[in-house]
């Protein structure tokens, strides 16, 4: 037996249920399908009531596990019944247990029950590439899995584990990770858990424009890629060279990075509350407010080494920031046009003449010129954005907040916050802390 095969025997005894947690969640999940096909019997517009995800596909992992039941409606009912329904029903279903509405692509009720999280999802009982809603497919994906062998449902655990552990997992758009879906088809597609980390270590972007590809078996046009970043690719391919090299049951059990704590001191931060949305929104306008942020920042001058949006994912945000620099020469270069492009010069010479305290002609024969910088510390530029935050392109909601309650922060004020935010702890140690420090510890 070979180093990877000792390895891979050894994490299997840690990935595949112990018969009581079987037996209790499977007592769990009967007892909730059950109530919701009661549920379900006041609307005629349900076809049918059944048990889907990781648990029903057999590929969950120990004490991490969700219930997901689907809710399969007629696709004649309108958008607004169809979600009327499935709320109606994961209401009825899960009475008695603390529970909330999710949103997706619909609203969705999630529910806990003796502990374990419950999905009561609707979807649209349609037939293959007649879509109506993600959701759809959900059922056709059941018979995929289903049909895989019981060795190749343990490859698929050893490679959630192994996807958890170097942190590339989780499809959420805060995490923008591997689904565990996208776990199976990997392991449909090369074999087994050493066939998929072999391919990523010997990855190759897609194309141009498409860094990773991975195609949906019950829809080809569907790329389960789509919403993976091209860091958690980066992440797990490194990853995968290492292990490979290498080795480890410790890539298992929790991934350990070094982190870096002299750097904090380095970090700023604007901290925020606005109004509670769906953690779909919520991190769809945060991620997309921090690029407007940065990008506004390394115009001013100030590159950016690393930036961050972390949440609550409720009502409390923040932005991190480690730069480079703190501050800047008070002077700054200003490269223009070439002067054969009148219209530009022009323009380019109007626009910042005022402010120049030298201008010329460079051999490449484009105007320059030197300037005054607006602002030579960081911190007052981030002072200034967050006082006008609509300018530079940040969402409603988050400019909203950021007007009114926004606050730039740095080291050791920032240090005092962390004890009562657990959230913005957790995200200044990530963000000072190696990602791709790819050796266990």
């Amino acid at each position: 037996m070979n180093d990877l095969q000792r390895v891979l025997r050894q994490a299997s005894m840690n990935v595949v249920p112990l018969d009581d947690e079987k037996h209790r969640l499977h007592s769990l999940a009967t007892r909730v399908l059950s109530s919701t096909r009661t549920a379900a019997k006041a609307h005629r517009l349900v076809r049918d009531v059944i048990l889907g995800g990781s648990f029903a596909k057999g590929t969950w992992l120990p004490s991490d596990v969700d219930i997901d039941i689907f809710v399969r409606i007629n696709p004649r009912a309108s958008e607004r019944t169809f979600e009327r329904i499935g709320l109606a029903i994961g209401e009825r279903a899960t009475e008695g247990y603390p529970r909330g509405k999710k949103y997706a692509q619909h609203p969705y009720t999630e529910a806990m029950v003796d502990g374990v999280k419950v999905n009561i999802v609707p979807c649209y009982d349609v037939k293959p590439n007649q879509w109506k809603s993600a959701a759809d497919r959900s059922p056709y994906h059941l018979e995929i899995v289903e049909r895989m062998s019981g060795d190749q449902k343990l490859q698929v655990r050893l490679l959630k584990k192994f996807m958890k552990g170097v942190g590339v997992y989780g499809a959420e758009i805060e995490s923008q990770g591997f689904s565990g879906y996208a776990a199976e088809v990997l392991v449909i597609r090369e074999g087994s858990f050493e066939g998929a980390l072999k391919y990523f270590a010997d990855f190759k972007p897609h194309n141009e424009d498409e860094y990773f590809h991975l195609a949906d078996p019950v829809d080809n046009e569907r790329d389960l890629a789509r919403a993976i970043s091209p860091e958690k690719i980066a992440r797990l391919t490194l990853a995968s060279r290492s292990f490979l090299r290498s080795p480890s049951v410790s890539y298992f059990g929790g991934f350990h990075r070094r982190k870096r704590p002299r750097l904090r001191r380095y970090l700023i931060a604007v901290v925020f509350s606005h109004a509670p949305l769906s953690e779909d929104t919520l991190w769809g306008e945060l991620k997309k407010t921090l690029k407007h942020v940065e990008g506004h920042l390394e115009a001013g001058g100030f590159r950016i080494a690393r930036a961050a949006a972390v949440s609550n994912s409720r009502d409390s945000s923040a932005f991190l920031f480690l730069p480079e620099v703190e501050s800047l020469p008070g002077m700054e270069l200003r490269i223009g046009p070439p002067v054969d492009k009148r219209t530009e010069t022009g323009r380019f010479l109007s626009k910042n003449r005022n402010r120049a305290r030298l201008i010329w002609v460079g051999e490449d024969a484009r105007a320059r010129l030197m300037q005054r910088r607006r602002n030579t510390r960081l911190v007052d530029l981030l002072e200034e954005t967050t006082k006008d935050i609509r300018r530079v392109g940040a969402s409603r909601e988050m400019a909203a907040g950021i007007a009114r309650s926004g606050k730039v922060i740095t080291w050791p004020k920032l240090s005092k916050l962390l004890p009562s935010k657990a959230w913005l702890r957790e995200g200044v140690d990530e963000i000072v802390s190696d990602t791709i420090g790819t050796s266990p510890a």
